[in-house]
């Protein structure tokens, strides 16, 4: 008889944890866990109401059990929105974690000027000077007809922003205009007004540290007024005044 009451003992645990387990997916379902809060995290190019309207849909729709990759998509159509993370406040809150594209460079096209970023993502079109000043990329044509959001992929613009990536943060600040040709030799503009010609490379590491030091050199600085152009074409740097 001891084997028929342990079976029964099993069988009476099992139906247990089977409705036990079914009471809470379906709690989980339920409207206990409907989003009625939306929250927006990490903006400060885009406004919360752009998230917000391309998050519509979302309230009502269950805090756990949501489309994710749906959400994060539409809200990735954003041209300044370059990767989205959710987190749950439960019961009903939903932040939405948005880390934005960072322009690095502006262009100039007919129709006004552009801002990119590191990866040449056209960002924003703007019909006057951004309060936030970039370095300006001359010496490239881009189609006009191109939207926020695509990647211009032009060879020459991929080039200077190459350098510019590779550019120490206090020189980056300095550096008025960066103008490439068409062999990709680059020339830069401090905002200063002295020209610098740095040639062609690959890597601009070496060159930009050393134009850095030099032009924070108390020696340089005390002559700064007369100088006209910098040359780094050669194995050393030459001063032109």
């Amino acid at each position: 008889m001891q084997p028929k009451k342990m079976n029964t003992s099993f069988l009476y645990v099992a139906v247990l944890t089977m409705l036990l387990s079914l009471g809470i997916v379906l709690f989980a379902r339920s409207s206990a866990f409907a989003i009625n809060n939306v929250m927006v995290q990490g903006l400060s190019l885009v406004s919360e109401d752009d998230i917000l309207k391309l998050s519509d849909g979302i309230k009502g729709q269950n805090c756990l059990f949501f489309d994710q990759t749906a959400l994060a998509h539409k809200i990735s159509l954003h041209p300044l929105v370059k990767s989205v993370n959710f987190q749950r406040k439960l019961p009903k809150t939903l932040v939405i974690q948005v880390t934005e594209r960072t322009p690095i460079a502006l262009v100039a096209v007919p129709k006004g000027i552009l801002e990119v970023d590191k990866e040449g993502t056209f960002l924003r079109r703007l019909e006057s000077w951004p309060k936030n000043d970039f370095p300006v990329i001359s010496g490239i044509t881009l189609s006009d007809t191109v939207g926020p959001g695509q990647n211009l992929a032009n060879p020459l613009l991929l080039a200077a922003l190459r350098l510019l990536g590779q550019a120490p943060p206090e020189l980056h600040k300095q550096i008025g205009e960066l103008h490439v040709n068409e062999i990709q030799q680059m020339t830069l503009f401090l905002t200063s007004g002295v020209e610098v010609r740095l040639g062609k490379a690959n890597d601009w590491s070496d060159k930009l540290n050393a134009l850095y030091k030099l032009i924070s050199d108390p020696g340089y600085t005390s002559i700064q007024q007369g100088v006209r152009y910098i040359d780094f074409t050669a194995a050393k740097p030459v001063i032109g005044r």
